[in-house]
């Protein structure tokens, strides 16, 4: 029998990242992706983050691809946006506010997507985040990936990437 979680409350949080694509300097067609790893997780994601006082949606996407790949990167269009929910306690989440440490809260979750031109840098310059960062050819990334709404993401990214987004494709 599997226990229903309850919430004591619910709060909307947002965090923005990005796809970093390039193509094979010896071959144009192959298209590759940067994916960052955590290997206790199994987990291989998009760079992604939360946002620093002040900052814009794109100035987070930004600055948390950059940090998390250790690439330098342009951002370019809004890809797409993604939802999801995880729950927390209050004390994890709520810091000082006047809720009980041990009450249940879901976190609705916004992630904004943007496609991130590569400029330069190096993978092994990311930061403590993940573990391993890698440029991966896409058709394998789209496997990899843990999450189906960022393979979905990475889709979209390729499409935009290719001239084949916003004419209904």
């Amino acid at each position: 029998m599997t226990r229903q979680r309850t919430t004591d409350h619910s709060i909307d949080r947002w965090s923005a990242g990005g796809v970093v694509l390039r193509a094979d300097p010896n071959d144009s067609k192959l298209l590759y992706v940067a994916l960052c790893h955590r290997r206790a997780e199994s987990l291989w994601a998009l760079p992604k983050g939360t946002p620093e006082e002040g900052e814009s949606v794109a100035e987070t996407a930004a600055r948390e691809v950059a940090e998390e790949t250790g690439l330098q990167i342009e951002t370019g269009p809004a890809i797409d946006d993604t939802y999801y929910s995880f729950f927390r306690t209050a004390g994890e989440t709520l810091g000082d506010l006047p809720y009980d440490n041990n009450s249940t809260v879901r976190i609705d979750k916004t992630v904004h997507w943007y496609l991130m031109k590569y400029i330069g840098g190096d993978t092994s310059n990311h930061d403590h985040e993940y573990d391993d960062v890698e440029w991966i050819n896409i058709k394998e990334a789209s496997q990899r990936l843990t999450h189906q709404n960022e393979a979905r993401v990475l889709e979209k990214a390729v499409a935009v990437y290719e001239g084949r987004a916003g004419n209904g494709n």
